[in-house]
Order: structure tokens, then C-alpha cells, then sequence
């Protein structure tokens, strides 16, 4: 038996691709509800209606982008459109195309997702709504750490003791360091924080986490000696609201339109017969 696809149905699937395509193109220039359509219909197919509404849709879609007024061969392009359309969604019908053809699922899957986030009735998020969420997920809201940071290390602990003492006298950082030998390790200014492990170790990386700039901490134990880290700048971090309104506005809604999916999916499942006949746990 020949594995290979029906040309034709394999054509058909890409001309409802095209056609989905365009709807979203509708969709999108022109802000409509899928939904919210007229009932009156300008012409039928094969019994089934073109209504006014998508008709008056398809001939401001043929005039976007244009600075004349339109024609009326716009207004009977917009009409062979529609039927054209509708051709070809009988065909798919016919043919189980929704089914089995994973181009068509997949676009169909697309559209419903559409429909149901743009008739979601929940309100635009107010500025309470927006910073409420914003205190509540303030981590989604920051740019990069980057530290600045002194590295000493003592190679005994005559020498990390004397650094300590020197500190403890008022010396400044790279005055002990140079009073008892200490060795300068380098590291990148700007550093992002979760790199410091490739230059120091996952210790030092863990400890800078912790510190405030200015703060000088060790020693911390390594294979090689003992650290000490001075953050001499420490960059980054949350945004504050202002700096991430936008981003919070986004994320809120993108929220909003999931909770809306899954309470729509939810009442799919609820209202469905559904029998599963293997056990998705133990078919490895």
C-alpha cells in the first residue's frame, strides 16, 4: 500500500491555510469579535449563507491600505472571496481534513484560541490590577545582575588571618591585600552573577547572592585557598513598576487570556464522552 498523500487533499490543506491566514489578517485590521456576526445573508453555497457581516468585512479588507475609493470590482473580488472560502471549507468538511491533515488541526486549534481570548469579557487590568501583579511577581521583572567585584586569595591561614586583622584595623581592601601578599584574581567588571561561578566557583557565586554593594565577605573556603570578595557595584535586579509597566500590562493580560482558555477547555472536557483505552502512565 502507497504511503504517499493524496495530492489533491494535500493542495486543499494549504489553500484553508491561505484562508485562515486572511481571516486572521480580518481579524486583526479591522479589531472584529469572532462571534458578533449579522444574520442577514448576501448570497448561499451550496445552502450555506455568506452573511452581511462577513461580506462588509471582506470589502473594507480589500480596501485597506488604499488611497482610492472602492471599486465595484473590489466589492466582487471580496464576494468570489467569501464563496471561494466556502468552497473550500465543504471540501475540507467532506473530506475529514480537520481530522486528520495536522495543517488544518493546527489552524483550526489557532482560530478557536483566537475566538475564545477575544471574547473573553474580563475588564482591561486597572493601574491597582497592574501593580498588585507586579508586587506579587516582581522576579519576572528584572534585568540582569551584574556585579563589580575585588577578589583576593590567601594561599594559608596565617595570611587569611592577617588580611582579617588588617580590615578589622580600617585598611582598605587592596591595602591588606597588598600588605600580606595576597593574590588578585581577576574577573571581568559587569560581571552577570551567574557567571562569577566560571571565574570563582558556585561558593562564591552563592555568597555574592547574599551581599550588599560595598560589603566585603570571606573567607570562603575553595581548593585552591581562601577567597575574599569585595561588591564594589552591583547592577540590575527588579525594575521598578514604571520602568516595567508595559511588560506587567502584557503578561497580565496574557495571564488573563489563559485562565480564560482553560475555563473554556475545562468545559469542553466536562461536557464531553471521553474513553481512553491505554494507560498513558505505563505505555514507555
Amino acid at each position: 500500500m502507497s504511503n504517499s498523500r493524496d495530492p489533491n487533499r494535500t493542495t486543499l490543506a494549504y489553500a484553508i491555510a491561505a484562508f485562515v491566514a486572511l481571516g486572521a489578517a480580518l481579524y486583526s485590521a479591522l479589531g472584529v469579535s469572532i462571534g458578533r456576526r449579522d444574520t442577514a445573508a448576501v448570497a448561499y453555497v451550496n445552502g450555506a449563507p455568506i452573511l452581511d457581516a462577513e461580506y462588509a468585512r471582506a470589502r473594507d479588507a480589500m480596501q485597506s491600505g488604499l488611497v482610492r475609493a472602492r471599486t465595484a470590482e473590489d466589492n466582487v473580488r471580496a464576494m468570489q472571496i467569501l464563496i471561494d472560502e466556502e468552497l473550500i471549507v465543504q471540501e475540507a468538511l467532506r473530506l475529514d481534513l480537520g481530522r486528520d491533515d495536522r495543517l488544518v488541526r493546527k489552524n483550526l486549534i489557532q482560530a478557536l484560541i483566537r475566538s475564545v481570548t477575544s471574547l473573553n469579557p474580563a475588564a482591561e487590568p486597572d493601574e491597582d490590577a497592574l501593580r498588585t501583579f507586579y508586587e506579587a511577581e516582581k522576579s519576572l521583572f528584572s534585568s540582569p545582575r551584574l556585579v563589580t567585584i575585588d577578589v583576593a586569595r590567601a594561599d594559608g591561614d596565617s595570611q587569611s588571618q592577617g588580611f582579617v586583622d588588617a580590615l578589622q584595623g580600617g585598611a582598605s581592601f587592596e591595602e591588606a591585600r597588598a600588605t600580606f601578599d595576597l593574590v588578585h584574581i581577576p574577573v571581568a567588571p559587569r560581571a552577570p552573577l551567574g557567571k562569577v561561578s566560571d571565574y570563582l566557583g558556585g561558593s562564591a557565586r552563592d555568597a555574592i547572592a547574599k551581599m550588599a554593594q560595598g560589603e566585603i565577605t570571606g573567607p570562603i573556603a575553595t581548593g585552591s585557598g581562601d577567597l575574599f570578595i569585595w561588591l564594589r557595584k552591583d547592577e540590575g535586579g527588579p525594575l521598578s513598576f514604571e520602568q516595567a509597566r508595559d511588560g506587567v500590562e502584557t503578561e497580565l493580560s496574557r495571564r488573563r487570556d489563559e485562565q480564560a482558555l482553560e475555563k473554556y477547555v475545562t468545559r469542553l472536557r466536562r461536557n464531553a464522552r471521553i474513553k481512553i483505552i491505554i494507560d498513558p502512565e505505563t505505555d514507555l
